[in-house]
């Protein structure tokens, strides 16, 4: 058989080449002797060198695979490419390789900075029973040495890299615009440092920093912060008038109650006028928290401009604040009466897109056996006047029974509040992992009588093996949501599975708590 893509001109290969992931890259190097020059060819031609190929790690033992990147790396300085762009993702080998495999990575570092590359990424994965051992800790230190002369550097992210033994301020870190440190070992002080070298910096990313207690920023420049994970903190300081996203997966409350204490974090967050992308989870979903504690103090009253935000159950809580308080956390609060004590209230004029994570709503509504009063709750207490975009996200994994479509005897009870809800601008509502629990049905009933304007409701069934429902049981969904009361005579319905669904998803589509989840796991 006429082998015609091999007779394609070099350039046009390279460039098929160079789309591939890596480790079929690596494979076409068996096809024929001329595959074999190609694909290094390829890679030595190429500014951009991206060794993050999950498959390619995971395909072969760590220490092939790091003989595999130094060679494309002497390759490519041999060939004398400018490079732009490292990216290294690799399982750090047990055992006597690990010397040479750090020497290796350290080296291939160095040496794209001193080529003058613009964005360097290193992550490098423990052995799983260094995960057991160590956790989070740092496995190898970057060297004094490395980042004290002036580079190019625009970009730097390390994964399990140690910066301890950089002397500060590091000439080379003084042009950083983005930095991200995961699972390492930086301190509160030692981010001071840094962040005081980092004068020109964009966007900073902390993700399971275990020794991090307290992150204070101070920036004029400052766009992008996600704190992601570093369960020591206990104070949050941001002082970012240009931040214009923020992502917290932590402890995003405070609490007055002893018991809860060390699920508080102090907050000071300054005016950020800018700030416009939200997303706010809290680690334990819950899990642990009394519902029926009072002093709940939502992180969310801190980001009143957002027009894009993504809140967990924990955000939906209201505080409720005693006639006699003198809590100082609830001065600048606006409120109202409510059964003679006063409730929290906030006003967010510019949300656009709000996303709801929650988790079981049959574990919400324990407290009251009619509804999860904290989803209406917020409604009720939160001035929406320009939300258009609704999505709520039901656990994929609810408790044992609460998949269960039995409900109460009072089914069809009138959910009573204590005054009118109207999601006037409301025009597109999105439900995904619906089962079609009774406590399910009533949020969408609520849902569709408050929004006179809807035009699009779209249920999106559990998956298979999460309790995905029979043809019969979809049938039955699709009727049963036709026939609720509609305060739109225009809105369109649809029910579908997963991979059917081609409607509109939030802007948010990354869930950090099922992303730590899978990563625990495996």
């Amino acid at each position: 058989m006429e082998d015609r893509l091999s007779s394609l001109p070099d350039d046009l290969l390279h460039s098929i080449l160079r789309d591939l992931p890596l480790k079929h890259t690596v494979r076409t190097g068996a096809l024929s002797r001329r595959w074999a020059r190609q694909w290094l060819s390829a890679l030595a031609a190429s500014p951009v060198l991206d060794f993050t190929d999950g498959d390619f790690a995971r395909g072969q033992p760590p220490e092939r695979a790091a003989a595999t990147v130094g060679r494309c790396l002497r390759l490519h300085a041999e060939h004398g490419t400018p490079l732009d762009v490292l990216h290294l993702a690799l399982v750090y080998p047990p055992g006597p390789g690990r010397p040479a495999f750090a020497r290796g990575v350290i080296g291939w570092i160095a040496a794209a900075v001193a080529r003058g590359a613009r964005e360097v990424e290193a992550d490098l994965t423990p052995p799983p029973q260094d995960i057991a051992i160590y956790g989070s800790a740092a496995f190898l230190e970057i060297p004094a040495d490395l980042f004290q002369a002036r580079n190019s550097l625009e970009r730097l992210a390390l994964g399990r890299l140690s910066l301890r033994a950089v002397p500060l301020p590091a000439a080379g870190l003084a042009g950083l615009r983005s930095l991200s440190l995961s699972h390492t070992d930086v301190t509160a002080e030692a981010l001071r440092g840094i962040l005081a070298t980092c004068g020109a910096l964009e966007s900073l990313s902390l993700r399971c920093c275990a020794l991090l207690t307290a992150v204070r920023v101070a920036s004029d420049r400052l766009r992008a912060l996600e704190l992601l994970r570093c369960r020591a903190v206990v104070e949050l300081r941001v002082a970012a008038p240009a931040l214009e996203s923020l992502a917290l997966y932590g402890n995003v409350i405070l609490s007055a109650a002893e018991w809860y204490r060390y699920h508080s974090v102090a907050v000071d967050f300054a005016a950020a006028p800018a700030l416009r992308d939200v997303y706010l989870s809290h680690m334990d979903c819950c899990d642990y928290l009394d519902l029926n504690h009072d002093d709940y103090y939502p992180f969310v009253y801190h980001v009143p401009h957002a027009r894009v935000l993504t809140l967990c159950s924990v955000g939906l809580l209201v505080p409720r604040i005693s006639m006699d308080s003198d809590d100082e956390r609830f001065d600048h609060l606006p409120y109202a009466h409510v059964n003679g004590g006063e409730a929290a209230y906030i006003d967010m004029p510019n949300l656009q897109e709000l996303q709801l994570l929650l988790g079981s709503l049959e574990e919400e509504g324990e407290q009251d056996p009619r509804f999860p009063e904290r989803v209406y709750y917020f409604f009720t207490h939160t001035s929406l006047p320009v939300l258009e975009r609704l999505f709520v996200r039901l656990s994929r994994n609810p408790a044992d029974g609460s998949s269960s479509p039995t409900a109460p005897d009072d089914e069809d009870a009138e959910i009573e509040f204590g005054h009118e809800i109207v999601l006037g601008q409301l025009t597109f509502v999105k439900v995904v992992h619906f089962r079609g629990t009774w406590r399910e049905w009533r949020l969408v009933a609520f849902l569709l009588q408050r929004a006179p304007i809807l035009e699009q409701l779209v249920l999106v069934t559990a998956a298979e093996g999460e309790g995905a429902p029979s043809h019969e049981q979809l049938e039955d969904i699709r009727e049963r949501v036709s026939a609720l009361e509609k305060a739109s005579r225009d809105v369109r319905i649809s029910v579908c599975r997963p991979g059917e669904d081609d409607s509109p998803n939030h802007a948010h589509t990354r869930f950090f708590h099922e992303e730590f989840c899978c990563m625990d796991l495996g």
